[in-house]
Parts: C-alpha cells; sequence; structure tokens
C-alpha cells in the first residue's frame, strides 16, 4: 500500500538528504491507498527534515476526502451487514474530521430476524421481527499501533424514522446498534492503515513513532504519519535501482 505514492518522494529524500542540513522540505504527490480490498484515491503531503548524517525526519499527511465520496458510494451498493438475525444497508453517509475525532452521520435500512438452529448445527433466517429505517450519528477514532492506525467507532447513535416508547421497540434498536458497532468495528480492526514500501525499498528502514488523525480544510478528514528514513549509500543505491527498473533513470552503462 502507498508503494507508488512513496517511492518519488523517498528517492528525492534519499538523493538530496544530505543537503537538506535543517531545513525542511515538502513535496505533494497524488497516488493509491488500500482500503479493504479496493484502492482508493489520495493526496499526499510529505515533510522531511534533517536528523543526523544517516536519517532524515518524515511527516506524511494522506488526504482522504477524494476517497471518501467513493468509499461513501461503496457502501451504499451493498448490505453493510447480511448475517443470519440481521440486514442492514447504509443509504446515506458523511464524514468530518474535528481535531482527532472523525464523526460520521448517515441513515440506515435495518431488518432483523429469528436466526433458527438446524439439524446439521447450522442455522437460518426466520421470522422477520423488526423492519425500519434509522439516521445514524457516530463517533470515529484511530489508534497508532504497529506502525499502524487501527480505527473503531467509540460512540454510535440511532433514531428510529418510527419513535416509539414500547420496549420491544427499544430492544430492537439496542439490537441493531449492537450488531452495527460490533460488524463496524470488526472490519476496521481487520483493515488497518499502514504506510508499506515494497520491498526493494527495505534498506530505507522506515520508522514510525506517530499517527493519527488530521483535519484538512472545513472538517476533510486526513491521516498523517510521522518517523525517519535511512540515508545510507546502501538507501542510495537501491533507490538508484529501483528509479532504472521503473525507467524513471537511465539504465546503468554497459
Amino acid at each position: 500500500m502507498m508503494d507508488r505514492i512513496f517511492l518519488l518522494i523517498l528517492a528525492t529524500a534519499g538523493l538530496f538528504g544530505s543537503a537538506l542540513l535543517a531545513e525542511e522540505v515538502t513535496f505533494e504527490a497524488n497516488g493509491d491507498v488500500k482500503l479493504g480490498d479496493r484502492e482508493f484515491p489520495v493526496d499526499l503531503a510529505l515533510r522531511l527534515k534533517d536528523v543526523n548524517a544517516k536519517r532524515i525526519s518524515i511527516e506524511s499527511v494522506v488526504d482522504l476526502r477524494r476517497a471518501k465520496e467513493i468509499l461513501v458510494e461503496e457502501l451504499k451498493r451493498a448490505a453493510f451487514v447480511d448475517v443470519c438475525n440481521a440486514l442492514i444497508g447504509v443509504t446515506e453517509a458523511t464524514a468530518r474530521a474535528d481535531d482527532t475525532v472523525i464523526s460520521l452521520s448517515g441513515r440506515i435500512e435495518a431488518e432483523l430476524f429469528r436466526c433458527e438452529s438446524r439439524s446439521d448445527g447450522g442455522s437460518i433466517r426466520g421470522e422477520n421481527t423488526f423492519a425500519g429505517g434509522l439516521t445514524v450519528g457516530a463517533s470515529a477514532s484511530a489508534e497508532f499501533k504497529d506502525d499502524c492506525l487501527f480505527f473503531r467507532l467509540d460512540d454510535l447513535r440511532l433514531a428510529p424514522d418510527q419513535l416509539t416508547e414500547s420496549s420491544d421497540a427499544k430492544g430492537n434498536v439496542e439490537k441493531v446498534r449492537q450488531v452495527f458497532i460490533e460488524t463496524a468495528n470488526a472490519i476496521l480492526q481487520r483493515n488497518p492503515v499502514c504506510p508499506e514500501l515494497p520491498p526493494e525499498l527495505v534498506s530505507l528502514s522506515p520508522t514510525y513513532d506517530a499517527g493519527g488523525t488530521r483535519e484538512l480544510g472545513e472538517g476533510g478528514v486526513g491521516l498523517f504519519f510521522r518517523g525517519s528514513i535511512e540515508t545510507s549509500t546502501e538507501a542510495i543505491i537501491d533507490i538508484l535501482q529501483v528509479l532504472q527498473s521503473k525507467k524513471v533513470l537511465p539504465p546503468p552503462p554497459r
């Protein structure tokens, strides 16, 4: 993930790192980031600053505003939850960043069913016990762990279209809330965002010590990673070989 974004930027950092001194240099690029099984377009700003003779500090800011629109459309095309006792689809969704918190809002259509056991040990979807639309309000945050960002839903509020004070109705809304938040957090935990490099650039030895969410513009969702990269002779040679293999630089003379 992100190897196409980082390739030219890190190459430039490696080739000209010795000339950075204490100055800060910013690069901008476009590329793709993998979220789940799909790749989405992103914009990247990369800030480089000299640390010592062998390492350069790096802070990358990934702008997800273009990816967010495509991801929302993907969510609306298929059921978000499709299990024995529940079927939930997203019909509207928006995301907004506020410092380190991501606020989510939208609408879902939910159905609950009785889940009946079969003689072979499996289960089958039975009688429908609830069907209706609900307005969603939620907040999510990211935890930096093992060089990756792991997202989670911290709060989920549901308001049904048809308000009723009966205990059954409140119980159904709570069941929808539990199924939705469990499914969402399971998906998010399986799909962290990690700034990986291609194998041929492992000599850059990137290390990351911080990461999180960042508001871009007026509520735009962004991510940042902060750490440092290697600028040794071995790393520069590897970068040159990669650039030659990608035909960015001419091949070595014969």
